[in-house]
């Protein structure tokens, strides 16, 4: 049986205003994946005895929760209406109500109870221009609170907030106070962005991707690829591999480098290989976490940054690794800017160049703290790395609809590298996928069991 409680907030201000540059790009997210937009919505548990909460935690504590994170992050209570131009808005209130969902529950069933809570509030889809970005909800066992549950749309935060959001969420339900907010809230952050420093912030940037776009291929894939019959339009497989993991850290411990950076050159060598490029040109996920005011801040501030990756033609592996780390870190210093003076930019050098920009590949880090490079280690045999090789295991989705051609996720599984590519079967065929993530792995495994100079990367 569910019920539902009210829990009234009141901030301290309310308003209307652009939105910030991150809300535009996790708004043209959503409505790229529109019919599917729910797939963007994120949600948690938290067990509260698993968090060492008071195993007597009343109802009472989690509407006061509630309330005192809406209150203090303002973008918990904004919602996304279009003005009178149909250009999107961000419209914050000061005041409303919203809705707990509770849930009665045994010892017994508390825990499937919660489970099936998470799913009813990440799903459906949200009404963004009327619903509140947060949906919350208790299971109780008699008159005691043994889970919370949230969801929240993406526009309130990305995965980058998303940790500051849940530590405040669990330090209230532990009744212990949250230190002063000094972050930026997304109201601040669009105004701003709109500010001089915020025009010469993007212009810098911008200048970056135009030098890039330019000068490489226009097209990221070959023109003229048919899609096969009985093949869905889009693949999701998802590589799991213990050996990858094992590869990836010696890698980057001995190039004293990211992880992430020794995945992302693998990845550029594969797709060089599949599509005869000698640079790959992806779109990276940026964070922008690094920049003032942004650290804690709960609101999206991540945006794309361009990466391209020179793989070469016979250089050995480590070099491919160095060049990635330097330009990831170009594209992260060049990834905060007005998406529209993007969008015009884009424009203009396509019809300068006689052809559409293609930036439709893209790669996305989802593990915290993967950008910081990996101090050299205990010595990791290569007879270790390949006898974990018999654990690597290959899953397939079919998906209907997805918001770029190749996108490559790398997700936060402790002990394996496992990596989720989503791709366009036009121009990447379920045989090619396969050959793409096993070639990655087989590079990683085969560069760390080099000791200490490596064979070239055959392209």
């Amino acid at each position: 049986m569910t019920e539902r409680t009210l829990v009234e907030f009141s901030g301290s201000r309310g308003g209307t205003c652009a939105l910030s540059w991150g809300q535009v790009a996790i708004w043209r997210a959503i409505q790229r994946m529109v019919p599917d937009d729910a797939a963007l919505n994120m949600s948690w548990v938290t067990d509260l005895e698993g968090e060492g909460i008071s195993s007597g935690t009343p109802l009472s504590r989690i509407t006061d929760t509630v309330r005192t994170v809406v209150e203090r992050h303002e973008s918990l209570r904004t919602r996304v209406r279009a003005d009178a131009g149909g250009v999107p808005q961000q419209v914050l209130a000061a005041t409303g109500t919203i809705e707990v969902h509770v849930v009665e529950a045994t010892a017994a069933t508390a825990a499937a109870e919660a489970t099936a809570l998470q799913a009813r509030l990440t799903q459906p889809a949200y009404d963004y221009p009327h619903e509140w970005p947060l949906r919350a909800g208790a299971v109780l066992v008699g008159d005691v609170v043994t889970h919370a549950v949230f969801g929240i749309c993406h526009l309130v935060t990305d995965r980058g907030g998303l940790t500051a959001l849940v530590r405040d969420v669990v330090l209230c339900l532990r009744g212990e106070p949250l230190a002063e907010a000094d972050d930026r809230q997304p109201y601040d952050q669009a105004l701003h962005q709109r500010s001089e420093a915020g025009r010469r912030q993007s212009g810098k940037a911008l200048r970056y991707w135009s030098r890039h776009l330019h000068r490489v291929p226009l097209r990221r894939f070959p023109d003229g690829g048919v899609r096969a019959e009985g093949e869905p339009p889009f693949w999701a497989a998802t590589l799991s591999s213990p050996a990858g993991d094992l590869a990836v850290t010696r890698l980057a411990g001995r190039e004293q480098v990211s992880t992430s950076a020794v995945i992302l050159a693998a990845a550029a060598v594969q797709l060089a290989r599949q599509t005869g490029a000698r640079e790959a040109v992806l779109q990276v996920i940026v964070s922008n976490r690094f920049r003032p005011g942004l650290a804690g801040s709960v609101g999206p501030a991540s945006q794309d940054g361009l990466c391209v990756v020179d793989v070469g033609g016979a250089e050995p592996f480590p070099v491919v690794v160095q060049r990635a780390m330097r330009a990831s870190l170009q594209a992260y210093l060049h990834a905060q800017y007005d998406p529209a003076a993007l969008d015009d930019l884009v424009a203009a050098v396509g019809a300068a160049r006689g052809g559409e920009v293609d930036l439709s590949a893209s790669f996305n880090d989802r593990r915290f703290d993967a950008q910081t490079p990996v101090a050299a280690g205990e010595a990791v045999t290569a007879a270790a790395i390949e006898a974990l090789l018999p654990a690597t295991r290959l899953r397939w989705e079919r998906v209907e609809h997805y918001g770029a051609r190749y996108f490559l996720h790398v997700n936060a599984v402790p002990g394996s590298l496992d990596l989720t590519l989503f791709a366009d079967t036009s121009v990447l065929p379920a045989a090619a996928v396969e050959a793409h993530l096993r070639g990655i792995e087989a590079l990683l495994v085969e560069s760390a069991a080099t000791a200490g100079t490596a064979a070239p990367v055959a392209v």
